[in-house]
């Protein structure tokens, strides 16, 4: 049976953002304000790597993606990303990504979004709208899972998190089952959360370009005095920035439609022993004529900060077979393999020749052998 439909009708090309929200926090009010923040813990000085993923999340979100809210065994939606000015997120403060302690009267003046005493602690912040509307009734988790279980991957692996991100396959099953269970609900507004504009319209007032997000605001905090980064999750935040806006320094990778990091890369288990690929993306025929919306090449990164060893590369390959098997049916000339690091040993340099040779069959009358 096939895993994976690989040919998309409509606009499908979107992620999809699933928000967790405490017993009692407050989704009613950032539904109304098309305003989402997450709280961050108090960084002593530096970032913990939670924090930098947590920034790595928002770096890759585009307007049009989905957003979804997850509070209470229940899932909420459907909104979507949109740009308040020229992009989704911003800082919510000029200093919001220095790793120091602020008080609530030394930014208020600059806050984008002013959510009193907490506000220094929502560092970063997304925009969005309904698409088509946040249903007050809420989707249970298990009825989720059910609706199109050969779907779901990092839904079943919410744990520990702000928010996850979904590839386009995953968020269109979510938005389907949601709408569909609404769908006597869709034109009853009385069924539907509240939604205002004048969050955006003061946001879009106070931007600038001190409010923007990049990667280097972290990668620079986190270089030791010998010019290594101290942690990976740095090189991750650098990448998934990199490829997911198309920087130039991502050119040796080519063009991706879509990015994300720490992605399932194992059958499910205990979440503790479950695999993940430091960073994961895919692009489309949209190349050719007619924009096709159809899946073509698949990407992987294993990163290391400093030196690669043979490890690195066995790893890598244990991710290749993992999305040849999961996505690519069976195609290894769709799959782009990357270690990202320092240096090399020689060990590593030799396990490319020695390990990463992938001889296969395709296609059958005739069959082909390709490498």
């Amino acid at each position: 049976m096939l895993k994976r439909c690989l040919l998309f009708w409509g606009n499908t090309k979107m992620a999809g953002y699933i928000f967790l929200i405490g017993a009692t926090g407050t989704m009613k009010q950032c539904i109304e304000d098309g305003v989402y923040s997450t709280v961050i813990s108090e960084p002593r000085g530096h970032w913990g790597i939670p924090n930098e993923a947590t920034f790595c999340d928002f770096l890759s979100m585009k307007a049009g993606d989905n957003v979804y809210f997850f509070q209470k065994r229940k899932i909420y939606g459907v909104g979507e990303l949109v740009n308040v000015g020229n992009d989704c997120k911003y800082k919510n403060y000029p200093q919001a990504s220095t790793p120091k302690t602020f008080a609530y009267e030394n930014v208020k003046i600059n806050l984008l979004y002013d959510k009193g005493l907490e506000s220094p602690s929502l560092r970063w912040l997304c925009t969005f709208s309904p698409s088509p509307a946040f249903f007050l009734e809420g989707i249970d988790m298990d009825d989720v899972l059910g609706s199109a279980p050969e779907q779901f991957r990092m839904l079943r692996a919410m744990q520990n998190v702000s928010f996850i991100k979904l590839d386009d396959n995953e968020n269109k099953a979510l938005r389907n089952h949601i709408i569909f269970r609404n769908r006597s609900a869709l034109k009853d507004i009385s069924a539907h959360f509240a939604h205002c504009n004048t969050t955006h319209i003061v946001i879009k007032q106070k931007i600038s370009g001190t409010y923007q997000m990049t990667s280097k605001e972290i990668m620079d905090l986190c270089v030791d005095p010998s010019g290594v980064l101290r942690h990976e999750m740095a090189l991750e935040c650098g990448l998934v920035d990199a490829l997911a806006n198309r920087k130039p320094e991502s050119n040796i990778f080519g063009k991706w439609d879509y990015i994300s990091h720490q992605v399932i890369a194992s059958p499910f288990k205990p979440l503790i022993y479950v695999d993940k690929m430091d960073i994961f993306g895919y692009r489309y025929l949209s190349d050719l004529p007619g924009g096709y919306d159809t899946l073509g090449d698949f990407l992987i990164l294993e990163l290391k900060r400093d030196i690669a060893e043979r490890e690195s590369v066995e790893q890598v390959m244990k991710y290749v077979e993992w999305v040849k098997q999961e996505y690519a049916f069976g195609d290894y000339s769709r799959i782009k393999a990357f270690v990202v690091a320092g240096s090399f040993t020689q060990p590593a340099i030799d396990a490319v020749k020695e390990i990463a040779v992938r001889y296969y069959t395709f296609g059958s009358h005739p069959a082909m052998t390709n490498c």
